[in-house]
């Protein structure tokens, strides 16, 4: 009899893989495309069901979600489950769990595929064992550390049975796997985010850097003993850094290479060892699975972890890379950013990773919109009705929210997933969905035939940079007003702009830009300081902070190696604060009166004047001593510009572009999203809009199909937070008689 069932059993498993769909990314005109059968798909998904402690899954509302969904074209859902780990009970609880949402969800959608989040929790040992869970320097002890073997090896095995007990039961109905594991499922570090919280000090993590240390130093323990100046040092008791050594100097953003290198070794291995369990994940899905399911991470939220009040390296998320070059993932992916800005009607959108590099690299960036909508704020309101007006929002700002987010998203060729936080019906209102129809048709109408996004303007960021920043709150205001804020700057500029790693610019894989700023190119090898002068012997570029300053080759700090990568001789000074105040020359290039924040860190530096150069703005604190200077042009090279500053505005950012030559699409701060045959603009207040498309054809109201002028300029006239979409007459027929839409 048993032989009989598991006969029984075989012959459905090989049914189910035979009659499945095969679902991969591939390239359609050199832009990575989600694809069933080798046809292109929507990228929007639907986050149907959310497992989350105490807040019970409302099967009712998820019913009532996926009906309106089905109606409007969705065919993949996201849901969040359990693996299969533990004793029988706790195996048969999350299996029949499993059951009873993708049961519920094919009750109201029969044609439904499936994406589990597959939400790799506490395992059931480490409830019993604390040595596996991960040490803190203040004794405490969390979820289990990602460096345990025992863990990531029981991981990859209750994945690898939950993938055979999926494809059994629903092959025909399977996508893919979102693989999510540490702090929310998003492969960070558990309470990385909690300021004094360092950690690493559990024995599975000691073990792990030190393996890390051998590979790193070759076997090489002359080598080590170098670096971090220390005799009578091996690879078998090479310790953890104290919190005194991690937290760094008093004053200072980044460690001395020169003398605090284990810092910055332990920094980069928590980066690395994040990664590499990311990736032994995704593999268990391709070796169970092979190329035709979607493998999908949480990762690479480098513009968000880099403000963190314990520093950035303790998220584990800055060595995107790593995973840019595996085969076993197909889509990053993460929340829009969480800035206040970002999150309200007529913000600018922003993403929180390099989404261009993702993108290049043949993978898509899913955005995950948890946009706080109006049904979601109301069932957030405190019950005696106070602070109301914090939740207040109607359901016309949720959707001037959804819709700029949509545009963002289809311009960048990136894809988007609508997420119930707590599967309560946050998206269970038909006019929600009832304004996605113009998306769908939009979408629909380039599916088929996608123009690669090629923005004028790159902001470039260096991830390794993380590893060499103090794990202190001290440079947390200094980072989320600098670095991380850039991307608001940029995307409010009034020009299309987009986000590389500095990996793609040194390697040649960047290509087109008229304008590049690096935000945090500080420390570099020879080779990269070389390729970033050669390219910005072609390219205008601004350089930000402090380019070039620490020396990878000699480990130290250097003002030559800034010089050696900019072009620019520069000293150093310690202002007050990061405010400078603009020069008549500067009012040229729209620098306000005066700009700026916060107390200073070390290092500030004071770019030096050559002759013919334009200075643009003094430190306030030390007024006559430059902070930003222009150098224009000269012997065929373009013009590049030092901002000592951690910040630039977004209309001296839009100057810069325009004496680039690159295209200014509006004279007013708003955020532009160009694709194919159409330019959107988000207005952030409301008023006429100039927006320069170029050419002097005839452009259309996407939304309406009303004509609204000829090229070059058209006159908007936008509602605060409105998003308009002009497109070509070409664009309007597909969007209003169905275009590519299958």
């Amino acid at each position: 009899m048993n032989r009989f069932f598991l006969l029984a059993a075989l012959l459905l498993a090989v049914s189910a893989a035979l009659h499945a769909d095969d679902w991969s990314v591939r390239p359609i005109n050199g832009v990575p495309r989600l694809t069933r059968n080798g046809e292109a798909e929507s990228n929007f998904i639907f986050s149907a069901a959310r497992i989350t402690k105490g807040n019970p899954v409302e099967t009712e509302s998820v019913a009532a979600e996926v009906k309106l969904a089905r109606k409007h074209g969705v065919r993949v859902y996201s849901v969040s489950f359990l693996p299969l780990w533990g004793d029988e009970a706790r195996r048969k609880a999350a299996a029949d769990f499993a059951d009873h949402i993708c049961g519920e969800i094919l009750k109201s959608d029969p044609d439904a595929f499936f994406m589990p989040r597959v939400q790799f929790q506490e395992p059931p040992f480490a409830e019993a064992d604390m040595r596996e869970k991960n040490l803190s320097a203040d004794g405490s002890r969390d979820q289990v550390a990602i460096a345990s073997a025992r863990y990531r090896r029981e991981a990859a095995g209750a994945l690898r049975d939950f993938i055979r007990y999926m494809e059994r039961k629903y092959g025909n109905h399977m996508m893919g796997y979102h693989v999510a594991a540490g702090h929310h499922g998003e492969f960070q570090y558990c309470n990385f985010a909690r300021r004094g919280n360092l950690f690493g000090y559990d024995d599975a993590t000691g073990a792990a850097f030190r393996n890390f240390l051998k590979e790193k130093y070759r076997n090489d323990l002359t080598a080590l003993c170098r670096a971090w100046k220390k005799n009578h040092l091996t690879f078998e008791n090479a310790p953890v850094p104290p919190p005194t050594l991690r937290s760094g100097r008093e004053g200072e953003v980044f460690h001395d290479p020169h003398t605090e290198q284990a810092s910055i070794d332990f920094n980069a291995f928590l980066n690395r060892d994040m990664a590499d369990f990311a990736l032994e994940l995704a593999r268990v899905v391709r070796e169970e699975c092979g190329k035709t399911r979607i493998v999908s991470v949480f990762y690479g939220y480098l513009f968000e972890c880099m403000p963190q009040s314990n520093g950035p390296s303790q998220s584990g998320h800055f060595a995107l890379a790593r995973l840019l070059r595996s085969p076993d993932i197909d889509v990053l992916c993460g929340p829009y950013s969480y800035s206040n800005l970002a999150r309200v009607p007529g913000g600018p959108q922003f993403t929180h990773t390099v989404g261009e590099s993702i993108t290049a690299a043949g993978k898509i960036w899913f955005n995950e919109d948890d946009t706080a909508t109006h049904i979601s704020m109301r069932q957030r309101m405190p019950e005696d009705g106070s602070h109301r007006a914090a939740f207040d929002r109607t359901l016309e700002e949720t959707r001037l929210l959804l819709r700029r987010n949509f545009l963002f998203n289809l311009a960048r060729n990136y894809g988007v997933w609508w997420y119930d936080h707590h599967s309560r019906g946050m998206w269970n209102d038909p006019a929600l969905w009832e304004g996605k129809a113009f998306a769908d048709r939009l979408e629909a109408a380039v599916l088929d035939d996608p123009e690669p996004y090629r923005p004028d303007v790159t902001l470039v960021f260096d991830e390794k940079n993380a590893d060499f920043i103090v794990s202190a709150n001290e440079p947390r205001y200094t980072l989320e007003g600098g670095v991380s804020a850039m991307r608001d700057r940029v995307s409010r500029s009034g020009c299309a702009s987009g986000v590389r790693l500095l990996d793609d610019i040194v390697s040649g894989k960047a290509g087109y830009s008229k304008l590049d700023i690096h935000c945090n190119a500080v420390a570099l090898t020879g080779e990269e300081r070389r390729a970033l002068r050669d390219r910005a012997g072609n390219i205008p570029t601004v350089w930000m902070w402090a380019p070039g300053y620490i020396d990878l080759d000699r480990n130290e700090f250097s003002l030559k190696t800034i010089e050696e990568t900019t072009g620019f001789k520069v000293r150093p000074v310690q202002p007050a604060t990061w405010t400078v105040w603009a020069r008549p020359e500067g009012f040229d290039f729209n620098l306000p009166d005066h700009y700026g924040w916060g107390q200073t860190l070390r290092p500030v530096f004071a770019p030096v004047p050559e002759k013919g150069d334009l200075v643009l703005a003094y430190w306030r604190d030390s007024y006559g001593t430059p902070a930003i200077v222009l150098r224009p042009g000269r012997d065929g090279r373009p013009f590049s510009v030092f901002c000592g500053a951690v910040d630039l505005p977004a209309a001296t950012i839009r100057a810069f572009v325009r004496k680039a030559g690159a295209h200014v699409y509006c004279s007013r701060n708003a955020g532009i999203h160009k694709g194919r045959d159409f330019v959107a603009v988000t207005a952030g207040e409301g008023g006429l809009y100039d927006l320069n498309v170029g050419g002097a054809e005839e452009w259309f109201d996407a939304y309406t199909g009303r004509p609204i002028g000829r090229g070059p300029q058209l006159k908007l006239n936008l509602k605060p937070a409105e998003t308009f979409t002009a497109c070509r007459k070409i664009l309007l027929n597909k969007i209003h008689t169905g275009g590519n839409a299958r």
